[in-house]
């Protein structure tokens, strides 16, 4: 394992053993710290390095799970030693083939991994052998979707019985929630109100290119996280969540404030465009406004870390600039603590998780995998 303290300009203002005072509601003293550690490739080229946002992980973070959909690899990375444990190639044909465009892969408990390919979901085992296959179009799965809806995963419940699913729809957006009882064969919408307004931010470009459409959209996010029992629903848009509760088959929905930034995005878009240009200019004006992080659970301390963002008004050729923001969370989603950190980071971390306490951020480090690891004090 390589084990470096080092400045990353490309992306910390100052990283490796710097500490910065920051202050907050409850929490007076915040500090802090940071270092960058690197995998151990073990000579093998890791496609992780390669820059994918987020990654799965067990239940106890002790091994991550990268899936490279293009070489149907699946790369462990044993997170105590900081050290590739395994490549493991899968099948794409036959009887154990996971398809030739399998590109998402969620965790299913510790055991199996769920891989996405646009209508098909394989659930397979950690090497390789197919538990099932399910078809996301399937009429009793889409039973009541508008006709031009199709369903995305965004995960599971850790026995498997369990798959949530958002509606993707280009024409608007729709932000109510499928979850799929794959043991019964029945489905349930969760409907979340309150993140309606996420088509006021949708902006689409439709152009006609060789007798075809050509269709680019940016909106806000629509993901989940999970904290045990608990499945949280989350946009970047949005400081507020919801959380769903599969043993008392309740929803609720939470108030997040912030005193530092604003706690949603309000500004006034245009959600169809005609030109690249006028696309451009829009999604400028989307990064004016806030936007949050995933909340990152921290099970040694028992709070939520997050970050949040806006750009500032780009200054002639100038790249832009932006003003980022941490909270500290508690279990009842209060702010315990917030503060300004832009002069810690340039732009946000890509937080992934945090595993004894410390903060994983992804990091290419000269095509290596690395993170930057962040310490709350």
């Amino acid at each position: 394992m390589k084990n470096l303290l080092i400045i990353i300009l490309m992306f910390l203002a100052s990283c490796g053993g710097r500490e910065v005072e920051t202050s907050g509601n409850s929490y007076d003293d915040i500090k802090i710290s940071m270092d960058t550690v690197v995998v151990d490739s073990k000579d093998e080229i890791l496609m992780a390095a390669t820059g994918y946002s987020t990654f799965p992980t067990n239940s106890d973070q002790s091994k991550l799970y990268f899936w490279h959909g293009r070489s149907a690899n699946l790369e462990i990375i044993d997170l105590d030693k900081l050290e590739l444990e395994e490549k493991r190639a899968f099948e794409k044909e036959g009887p154990n083939g996971v398809g030739q465009n399998a590109y998402q892969a969620f965790m299913v408990g510790d055991s199996l991994i769920a891989l996405s390919d646009w209508n098909q979901v394989t659930i397979v085992d950690l090497e390789g052998n197919v538990q099932e296959r399910l078809k996301l179009n399937e009429d009793w799965i889409k039973e009541g979707l508008e006709e031009m809806g199709s369903l995305s995963v965004l995960g599971f419940s850790d026995d498997g019985n369990l798959m949530y699913c958002g509606i993707t729809n280009f024409t608007r957006l729709n932000s109510n929630i499928v979850k799929v009882d794959l043991k019964n064969k029945t489905t349930q919408l969760l409907e979340l109100p309150e993140y309606d307004k996420r088509e006021n931010f949708r902006i689409t470009h439709k152009s006609e290119i060789n007798g075809g459409t050509s269709m680019s959209m940016v909106s806000p996010s629509l993901q989940l996280e999970k904290n045990y029992d608990k499945v949280i629903f989350w946009s970047d848009a949005f400081n507020n969540i919801y959380i769903y509760d599969s043993k008392t088959d309740s929803l609720k929905f939470e108030m997040i404030t912030s005193n530092l930034t604003a706690n949603e995005k309000m500004g006034t878009y245009k959600n169809d465009v005609s030109s690249q240009e006028s696309m451009t200019a829009e999604v400028e004006k989307f990064f004016l406004e806030v936007s949050f992080s995933k909340l990152l659970w921290d099970d040694k301390n028992s709070v939520y870390y997050r970050f949040s963002s806006y750009n500032l008004p780009k200054i002639a050729d100038e790249n832009s600039k932006s003003k980022v923001f941490f909270s500290i969370i508690n279990e009842n989603f209060e702010v315990m603590g917030e503060k300004e950190v832009s002069d810690v980071f340039k732009r946000v971390p890509a937080a992934q998780f945090v595993k004894d306490g410390l903060i994983y951020s992804f990091l290419n480090v000269d095509d290596e995998l690395g993170y930057v690891r962040i310490k709350i004090n």
